[in-house]
């Protein structure tokens, strides 16, 4: 447990890095972080892993199981994400958005987060669940935008794509979301 900051983030130009079955509860901030700002790391792996109940050092306000603050190459496999739907989140004093239990996966350009072209993110398998072990399901969330009760759902343009729990906070920008349920 880490009440104070991030579970794991891997912060600049990481390369070749393997997280994998780690269990993460109750972080001061996101769980699993991948903040590359403009140094693109690539080749990163977060696999097999847990994580429960973001966010809690400033409860309402800031937090997500996973996100990421600019990068080359990820792949997330088999990520378990367990959080809290929140009815009344607090915004965001530099925009108003909502930054904590949004959605599984957040895709992030704040902190310079930049995504060059030809990036690839890619979401393979995943259980998206409230603390309570009870599945999120696309059809009881909102779409693109986290909404106060709801958790946010995307879906790549192009036929045969999957939606999957994730999203943009300062719109997409280039990042390329691929999805294999």
């Amino acid at each position: 447990r880490s009440t104070q900051a991030d579970c794991i983030n891997l912060h600049g130009y990481v390369r070749d890095a393997v997280v994998q079955g780690t269990y993460c509860e109750s972080t001061g901030d996101d769980v699993f972080a991948l903040w590359g700002a403009t140094s693109n790391p690539e080749n990163i792996t977060f696999a097999d892993s847990i994580a429960v109940n973001p966010g809690i050092l400033r409860p309402n306000w800031y937090g997500n199981c996973v996100a990421t603050y600019g990068l080359k190459s990820v792949v997330f496999k088999n990520l378990r994400c367990k959080a809290p739907t929140l009815k009344s989140p607090i915004p965001s004093p530099s925009d108003g958005s909502i930054q904590i239990d949004t959605s599984m996966f957040a895709f992030h350009t704040s902190f310079d987060g930049q995504y060059p072209a030809g990036n690839t993110i890619e979401i393979r398998g995943w259980t998206f669940e409230d603390l309570q072990g009870k599945p999120y399901t696309l059809q009881d969330g909102s779409i693109d935008r986290p909404a106060p009760g709801k958790m946010a759902w995307s879906q790549a343009a192009g036929v045969g794509t999957v939606a999957a729990p994730y999203y943009f906070p300062g719109g997409n920008q280039g990042v390329n979301v691929h999805v294999k349920q």
